[in-house]
């Protein structure tokens, strides 16, 4: 790695911005980029609301203020370690985790704003996933299994047991955060699902290069249901992004959103009597989402620019949706929440946009020398990775 090691870090509200010290993991030895992995599995994809995860390590940071805490354990009982992640208090932004066995806390590397040299070295516990999650689209020195041991003071592999269909029948896809203070199901496209007009994403429109008369979707087409154009559509769109508030709201480099009608999402309270077992909501508990209404306790808002709101987890800090009082009845839904049982792309309900990273442009705004590089890098991998699935050349395509 470079000499210089202090690293400016801050999430989207700059409470938690401080500088820190960088230095290599202990089994990298020798000198060179900061190896950095991306984690797939299941407990980050769910503390996180993303689809994978990525952090690099310091030294004990200089500050926790403004950060809150919140720890889970291992289920391993041959070596119980404890987790702890620090999340902003305001934006929810993820800023470090801990394991209880060493002195080092790694900071998310989405934070990152001065010069570091980091590597995306490997994918790790790309199982948990089921079809490999976004691991299929960026190429890394290799992809491993970490032994249970290395897991990071996770449960043990995660195996689904949501129930698809409610109990009046009906397809429905279950969705929770880690702690699962955030439960709820998203149903397919119906009548409803048409009654919402939005101008069209920067996923599917470049707003820095295309005029606004096709921004804003004149013709009023239904883009978020797919297949599009088809009269009785059974999927949503879902694609990831790289905006700069989407990094520092969540920590991480690439955001996963799926659009979906706000009447096709139904809540489970925490207090209701199917909050406390494993089973699928029943429809009386299930409560269609109404932000005015929602109770108390189960998401925590941020206004990350006017008329903009982003919701997470209040307890263990997952990204959970984004929303804007122009279109307030299509809700971009964190796609890491998803409990699907073919996998954390959900293809049975999703229809990926692989033609562009939203906001790709973005992945050096406001980063400087070997940091702005890492993020181009990662985030340009990422867009030749999905362009590569989407003319078939990536692998199961």
């Amino acid at each position: 790695m470079s000499q210089k090691t202090d690293v400016l870090i801050s999430c989207h509200c700059g409470a938690a911005k401080q500088t820190v010290v960088l230095r290599p993991p202990e089994p990298q030895a020798t000198p060179g980029p900061i190896d950095i992995d991306l984690c797939h599995c299941h407990a980050c994809r769910h503390s996180s609301g993303l689809l994978c995860v990525s952090y690099a390590p310091i030294q004990t940071p200089r500050s926790l203020s403004g950060l809150r805490i919140y720890p889970s354990e291992s289920a391993q009982s041959s070596s119980r370690t404890t987790l702890t992640r620090y999340f902003c208090d305001t934006c929810g932004c993820h800023v470090f985790q801990r394991k209880q066995t060493s002195p080092n806390k790694p900071v998310e590397a989405g934070d990152a704003e001065e010069e570091l040299l980091l590597r995306n070295a490997r994918h790790v516990y790309t199982a948990d996933t089921k079809d490999g999650g976004l691991s299929p689209f960026i190429n890394v020195d290799s992809v491993e299994e970490l032994g249970e041991l290395e897991r990071h003071g996770h449960e043990e592999p995660h195996v689904s047991s949501s129930q698809t269909r409610d109990e009046e029948g009906k397809d429905v896809l279950q969705a929770h955060c880690y702690c699962k203070n955030v439960r709820f199901r998203i149903s397919r496209p119906d009548a409803s699902s048409r009654l919402p007009h939005s101008g069209f994403p920067d996923l599917m429109i470049p707003f820095k290069t295309s005029p606004r008369e096709i921004i804003t979707n004149p013709q009023n087409e239904k883009w978020w249901l797919c297949p599009h154009g088809d009269p009785n559509p059974t999927k949503y769109l879902a694609g990831t992004c790289a905006c700069r508030s989407c990094r520092l709201t969540s920590g991480f480099e690439i955001q996963t959103w799926a659009f979906v009608p706000r009447t096709n999402i139904f809540f489970l309270p925490p207090n209701s009597p199917s909050s406390t077992s494993s089973a699928s909501p029943a429809s009386s508990d299930a409560i269609p989402l109404d932000f005015a209404t929602l109770p108390p306790g189960i998401l925590q808002s941020y206004q990350s620019s006017p008329g903009v709101l982003r919701e997470f987890c209040p307890r263990c800090g997952a990204t959970v949706f984004w929303h804007d009082r122009w279109r307030p009845d299509l809700i971009d839904v964190s796609l890491g929440l998803l409990d699907a049982p073919e996998g954390a792309r959900a293809q049975r309900w999703l229809e990926w946009w692989y033609g562009r990273v939203s906001f790709e442009e973005d992945a050096d705004n406001e980063r400087f020398g070997e940091v702005a590089s890492w993020a181009r890098n990662l985030v340009g991998n990422l867009a030749r990775g999905l362009k590569r699935w989407e003319d078939g050349k990536g692998e199961g395509s």
